[in-house]
């Protein structure tokens, strides 16, 4: 005799699957340390410029031929810039919701301007984010914010009036990093899914208005679901729709500006100075502990952490020892301490 399951009992096996596998899931964590404790910090970090970067391979296996050119200029090799600030990215999209390529106005042009800012926002956060782990000065978006509000400059056209030797000026900056949003739409055809974000960058000297580097990247992130019957149809179409989520856009503008900020080169240079200036930092700070300190910080050989307490540290600091901030101030590139003095 032949015995064929409902839906009802299907779903209900199902979701017995599902909550068996969080249990599991939840039973298998744990945070009992699976190491010594005694490996070494501060090694060399393996695959630093390439940590993120996709492969062919990657972008055949998720149907995501986004790669785009990049171009570097010699000036670039010979005289990089060291102070770099990025400036607000214009949005060629605007602020409609895109769905199958067709936009779905907003209920208002207040909301619609919101949109548009957002979305532009929220890819040049991710590039500030990845480009202040890399070897150059940046100067904090805020205070940009601030500055071209001061100044006036409320919309892409004033920024480009603006002559890049001038905005250098004022920012107190080497180079401009200008963004272009080409791309921030989605489309949902029930087995298929796509979130397509694309951002182009332009680095600029503000020294004669030459380019430094310049390329653009698209993210195409693919969802595609087979379906044998109603009921495969029916979970996979609700798994792509569940896709659509703003937590996937999150990631693939994440990682649109990741390899954008991979393809510049790293300067060399600029690593060894501030080595050098930390170095310096660290000798200064040093010189103001007596040796009986020095030798107390060094004396842990019993895996007792050794240190002083915030009372002693600051006995042993003589008057004339300058702050943190003065020293931030004092000693560098141009930290956003200084920025903010200067200004």
């Amino acid at each position: 005799m032949k015995y064929s399951m409902s839906f009802w009992e299907i779903a209900k096996c199902f979701a017995i699957m599902l909550l068996a596998s969080l249990f599991v899931t939840g039973c298998g964590s744990s945070n009992k340390r699976r190491t010594t404790g005694d490996e070494p910090f501060f090694q060399k970090e393996t695959g630093l410029a390439e940590h993120g970067k996709k492969s062919t391979i990657d972008r055949i296996y998720q149907l995501d031929p986004g790669n785009k050119a990049f171009e570097i200029s010699d000036k670039f090799y010979t005289d990089p810039p060291r102070r770099i600030a990025i400036l607000p990215f214009d949005n060629l999209v605007g602020g409609n919701y895109i769905l199958n390529s067709v936009p779905l106005p907003r209920f208002s042009k207040k909301e619609e301007d919101g949109w548009n800012w957002t979305y532009a926002n929220r890819l040049r956060r991710f590039f500030f984010g990845h480009f202040a782990a890399r070897e150059f000065v940046d100067i904090e978006l805020m205070y940009i914010d601030k500055m071209l509000e001061a100044l006036g400059i409320l919309t892409p056209n004033d920024l480009y009036k603006i002559p890049a030797q001038e905005l250098g000026r004022i920012l107190d900056a080497d180079a401009l990093i200008y963004g272009q949003v080409t791309e921030y739409k989605n489309s949902y055809y029930l087995l298929y899914k796509q979130i397509r974000i694309g951002l182009r960058i332009k680095c600029v000297s503000t020294e004669d208005g030459s380019i430094f580097f310049e390329g653009e990247q698209v993210r195409h992130d693919n969802d595609i679901r087979v379906a044998t019957n109603p009921f495969d149809f029916v979970i996979a179409s609700f798994q792509n729709s569940m896709s659509m989520r703003d937590v996937y856009a999150a990631r693939a503008s994440e990682e649109v500006v990741r390899e954008l900020v991979i393809r510049i080169p790293i300067v060399t240079t600029f690593i060894e100075e501030e080595e050098q200036r930390i170095k310096d930092r660290i000798n200064t700070k040093l010189s103001y502990l007596t040796t009986s300190e020095t030798e107390a910080l060094n004396e842990d050989k019993d895996g007792n952490t050794a240190s002083l307490s915030v009372q002693d540290k600051t006995e042993t600091v003589s008057p004339e020892e300058p702050s943190a901030k003065e020293d931030d101030q004092s000693i560098g590139y141009g930290t956003k301490t200084e920025l903010k003095s200067e200004s």
